[in-house]
């Protein structure tokens, strides 16, 4: 039997607008390594697992509404395991980026066990909406140093590698017994955290990034935010070591909304706005981005809020 390198493994729901170009730019890689694709299916009602079948090499069927990555891990063959989600694109040097990276620090410091890079927005309507939303998303004070948004310039450690564009050996994923696949939970947030709680180390590569989708309507964007705040709230109550201060931004900025000092966050709200408008010279983006950043507080902080209340109830 012929040895694999690498596994590939993607969740997947009900993507078939998305699935084949995600697949297609996968199997367009330019890499030295063998590879295979596994794609987890949580139920899709749609043709995407028709469409899956076409570009690889296995097609799992997962639980109904979950993200299934360790059904992937369990069936993968590779030493190591590379993440993507069915929304995404590669570059042609994605796998060789992220395998020779991970491969190369591995070998000057053992402990470095996990790898991944940015990702850049796309977009495939120009819809004043979608634009406004991949802009605000990337704005400071949305985006509060969010990993899952950030782009820095050199190579560094973090603590988390949103698994959308990332890497890490398969005995070390088994080791620390994978995701914790609870519904409303972060699990690759969770994962991260409990690999650096054992002293392992998750590197940052400015030069691999993956092509990723937003939200392109503002009930899909209200929605997203809720849901991370309230998962967010999760994880730092079970990870208090992973815990900062400006994760809670939102939350008292939302209560700020309902309070007399309202106009905190208003002004906030206004400055993203003005500083995206100058800096994209978008300026009919002005009032769009102004929404985003208050719905963002709003939603976001009501999230953590109902975390809290579940919490203690």
């Amino acid at each position: 039997m012929e040895k694999i390198d690498a596994t590939i493994v993607i969740p997947v729901l009900n993507s078939e607008k998305t699935i084949s170009n995600c697949l297609n730019s996968i199997r367009s890689n330019d890499t030295k390594y063998n590879y295979e694709i596994i794609v987890v299916d949580a139920g899709s009602h749609d043709h995407t697992v028709e469409m899956a079948s076409y570009y690889t090499d296995k097609v799992i069927k997962g639980k109904p509404f979950s993200i299934n990555r360790n059904k992937g891990i369990e069936a993968a063959r590779g030493e190591i395991i590379c993440f993507t989600d069915s929304d995404c694109i590669v570059p042609e040097n994605w796998l060789d980026g992220l395998i020779d990276s991970l491969r190369e620090l591995n070998a000057k410091d053992p402990k470095i066990v996990g790898v991944g890079g940015p990702n850049i927005p796309l977009a495939y309507s120009k819809s004043p909406v979608e634009t406004a939303i991949t802009h605000a998303m990337r704005s400071p004070l949305i985006s509060f140093k969010a990993r899952n948004t950030a782009q820095y310039k050199k190579y560094r450690e973090v603590n988390h590698n949103p698994p959308m564009n990332s890497a890490c050996f398969k005995k070390v994923l088994e080791e620390v017994g994978g995701f914790v696949e609870e519904p409303g939970y972060p699990e690759d947030i969770d994962l991260d955290a409990r690999l650096v709680s054992k002293n392992y180390k998750l590197y940052y590569l400015p030069e691999v990034l993956v092509y990723h989708k937003h939200k392109s309507n503002f009930d899909g964007f209200i929605r997203q935010m809720q849901d991370f705040g309230f998962k967010r709230y999760r994880v730092n109550r079970r990870h208090r070591h992973i815990a900062r201060f400006y994760h809670y931004g939102p939350l008292f900025l939302c209560l700020m909304l309902f309070s007399p000092l309202f106009f905190v966050p208003l002004a906030m709200a206004l400055t993203n706005a003005l500083f995206i408008s100058l800096k994209n010279r978008a300026f009919k983006l002005f009032f769009l981005i102004t929404r985003l950043t208050i719905d963002f507080y709003l939603y976001y902080g009501s999230g953590e809020i109902k975390a809290i209340v579940e919490s203690i109830s």
